[in-house]
């Protein structure tokens, strides 16, 4: 069905580069590839959980059980550091290939980010207007647009019938402060460093 539509094809990924069929890696298409602090992706897992189960009745998901799956790598796609060590690993292998950018670049650069984006996908904004592409860009794709689309407010999904409305929140940077205790921040902090080493990688928000 996929191969059915016309060029070009997005197809979208919570797999680790590893899970992927050889046929995909050894395509030649483009990978790009999205990181976020792991206490910011804590905490958003936690409230994505947490709406799915209280739709059914169940008594929420306590925040001390979501740090303890994290921190175990007890994940649906498996462990994060491992996951996202992957992509970064093989972005450096072939960078015209797979491109790593981070969600707090995004939040901070944003234009500079899509910019870098655009280049990647062989797709850069013209000379002439190039800002006011990129705003447009960056307006169609924004969170607060994207939650009043009537789709994502009512729409619920073909495959794993979970609304729309459940993939959108807040969208900030370091949210995990209004969460996280100091305890679940340190431990998260030192697995990060732990995992992180010699790789070159920096996650810190």
């Amino acid at each position: 069905m996929l191969l059915d539509s016309p060029p070009p094809r997005l197809l979208h990924t919570h797999l680790a580069y590893s899970c992927l069929p050889e046929v995909v890696r050894e395509s030649g298409c483009k990978f790009v590839y999205l990181a976020r602090n792991p206490k910011d992706t804590v905490v958003s897992m936690w409230h994505f959980y947490n709406k799915l189960l209280t739709r059914g009745g169940p008594e929420p998901f306590p925040l001390e059980g979501a740090v303890e799956s994290f921190c175990s790598g007890v994940l649906p796609f498996g462990p994060f550091y491992e996951h996202v060590v992957g992509y970064w690993e093989e972005s450096w292998r072939r960078p015209e290939e797979v491109l790593f950018l981070k969600y707090e670049d995004l939040w901070r650069e944003s234009k500079e980010q899509v910019k870098k984006l655009a280049s990647f996908l062989g797709k850069s904004f013209s000379q002439l207007d190039g800002d006011g592409e990129v705003e447009k860009v960056l307006w169609r794709s924004s969170l607060d647009r994207l939650k009043e689309l009537e789709v994502n407010k009512s729409g619920v999904g073909e495959l794993n019938h979970v609304p729309n409305a459940t993939f959108f929140r807040r969208g900030t940077v370091g949210d995990w402060k209004n969460h996280l205790t100091s305890q679940m921040a340190q431990r998260i902090d030192h697995l990060t460093e732990s995992k992180l080493q010699g790789t070159g990688l920096s996650l810190d928000d």
